[in-house]
């Protein structure tokens, strides 16, 4: 088993973190040991939701969420064992992992101070339903009583079509030498990256547009707000005082002033792309 250093090492988690964390382990031990199975149970498809629910009582008050983070990268060390079993690479295991580390940074991104509040989302990692795989996310789902993959777009992902194809191409293995079962299923993407608004804000050539044109867009929700966090990284501002750093910031910032919806699309992979 990695011990709870390992695992932060493996993920390169920032030195600061790392000694905050170290530093409530000793506080965290009799506890945790006391949670056992619930932190194993964070690793399980089908239980990890309930577990979570239950940690996110016990641990009250965590105010930065670092208590939250300590035990879910205790999880991931039953993970790295269950990766281990199915012969899935360290390497997989590593760029999964480093979810948490990248939900660190874009908290302090967003707030000014490093914390953790994505524990919502990071069941799905540690529960071997979600992978990254070179640029992308793929996540093993059952909607409507049929096996889908659905594709998520981390917020550092290079989103170019090659880099794309590149992603798509190891998914197709991984499945085959890990799942058959969600080989041949339908690749579905829910996100703001599918709003049918970018089309007015930005040039076909563009990545994000590139990225869209993989898909088949089925749904519109123009109430949510999603888009909010990946493009401003701040959810609480009024529209006037939206930064303007980036041509895109710049763009939807005057077309929500002008009282555009932005919202989301969801769709199907094109069959030509799979």
């Amino acid at each position: 088993m990695k011990t709870l250093k390992e695992i932060m090492d493996l993920i390169e988690l920032p030195e600061i973190i790392q000694t905050e964390l170290l530093a409530i382990e000793p506080s965290l031990s009799l506890q945790k040991k006391q949670d056992e199975k619930h932190i194993q149970n964070l690793t399980s498809p089908c239980l990890w939701e309930s577990s979570h629910k239950y940690l996110k009582e016990a641990l009250t008050p965590d105010k930065n969420g670092f208590k939250m983070l300590s035990y879910m990268l205790s999880a991931a060390s039953y993970s790295f064992e269950k990766y281990k079993e199915k012969g899935i690479s360290q390497q997989i295991f590593t760029d999964t992992m480093k979810c948490f580390t990248r939900f660190i940074e874009e908290h302090k991104e967003s707030y000014g101070i490093y914390g953790f509040n994505r524990d919502f989302w990071t069941g799905r990692q540690l529960s071997l339903q979600l992978f990254r795989l070179g640029e992308l996310e793929f996540e093993t789902v059952i909607e409507n009583q049929k096996k889908m993959v659905s594709v998520h777009i981390p917020s550092d992902a290079i989103l170019t079509k090659e880099h794309c194809k590149s992603s798509l191409e190891m998914a197709e293995v991984f499945f085959e030498n890990y799942d058959s079962t969600y080989v041949n299923v339908p690749y579905v993407c829910h996100s703001w990256l599918l709003s049918p608004a970018l089309r007015e804000l930005l040039p076909e050539s563009s990545n994000i547009m590139k990225f869209q044109n993989l898909f088949d867009i089925t749904e519109i929700d123009k109430s949510s707000t999603n888009f909010l966090r990946w493009i401003f990284k701040k959810i609480d501002l009024p529209i006037e005082n939206l930064p303007e750093d980036t041509t895109l910031q710049r763009n939807v910032k005057k077309y929500l002033m002008a009282g555009g919806q932005i919202g989301e699309g969801s769709g199907y992979m094109k069959k030509e792309f799979m």
